[in-house]
């Protein structure tokens, strides 16, 4: 017996040290104070080279999350990782493989690239005009959000471009067809639904309250807000009166219903990105 346990004692503490780091978390106002100080830090942005031109924090270096794991690196000390803010799992996973690295001890940006927008700090993006342009996720990209992401928020639309198609509230989209389960398809994380009842009777395209969404506690503050409409092109509207909100953790789900519809299998009709 007690050799038992001694086996048993040792195979817990070599499974312990094989164990990644644990990456932890720095605000974006913690972030802002260690540039501040001057502090010797590196920024990485793990999203892809296009959404880092478009901009990204002031000085971070990109390095796409699925190339991290094999990208050959110096001993760059402290680290910050970053991603869009709603994929939380990518950036983790990216942190995770950083901190397998010698000499690197990587840490996550709570939120992203969107808490740090959120939070009206400096970046690249904010630099001239440019084009009007939408987050999009698709179904599976969503699927694994949800499940990292504690702090998404969907607001299902569907209802009210059924009332604006009809005339009154109803549970069928703009074909006659039956609306899909989003709380079936998309479990375990809390649903804004508008347009019920007399509530969506009264909405109009791009009249959506933002007090509607926020809720009268105001919880924008740390969540991200998915849209979901009927594919119509009602959640550009909705992002668009949020973003004049200064509400800008926002994402569209790409082909709305049709995407809930086919589960995300081939066959249904993508949103094209605007930049």
């Amino acid at each position: 017996m007690k050799t038992v346990f001694r086996v048993f004692g040792i195979t817990v503490v070599l499974t312990a040290l094989c164990v990644p780091q644990p990456c932890f978390g720095i605000t974006p106002e913690g972030l802002t104070s260690l540039q501040n100080q001057g502090t010797g830090i590196t920024i990485v942005d793990v999203r892809n080279g296009r959404e880092y031109t478009l901009g990204h924090i002031p000085n971070a270096i990109n390095i796409p999350a699925r190339i991290v794991p094999v990208k050959a690196l110096p001993p760059l000390g402290r680290v910050i990782v970053y991603g869009d803010g709603i994929q939380t799992g990518v950036a983790m996973k990216a942190a995770a493989a950083l901190n397998r690295k010698p000499g690197i001890q990587a840490e996550i940006l709570e939120g992203g690239y969107a808490a740090w927008q959120a939070s009206h700090l400096p970046s690249t993006g904010r630099r001239g005009v440019r084009a009007e342009r939408f987050h999009f996720i698709t179904y599976q990209e969503l699927q694994q959000a949800t499940a990292d992401n504690k702090n998404i928020v969907l607001v299902d639309l569907r209802y009210a471009d059924a009332a604006r198609k009809a005339g009154s509230p109803g549970r069928l989209s703009a074909d006659g067809n039956r609306l899909s389960n989003l709380s079936e398809r998309i479990p375990n994380v809390d649903i804004i639904t508008l347009g019920l009842e007399n509530r969506g009777s009264a909405m109009r395209a791009g009249e959506v309250s933002i007090a509607a969404i926020m809720g009268d506690s105001g919880r924008s503050a740390n969540r991200f807000y998915v849209l979901v409409d009927s594919g119509n092109g009602s959640a550009e509207k909705v992002a668009r009166r949020l973003a004049a909100a200064g509400i800008t953790s926002v994402a569209i789900l790409a082909g709305g219903e049709r995407a809930l519809k086919r589960k995300g299998l081939p066959g249904l009709t993508t949103q094209v990105t605007k930049d």
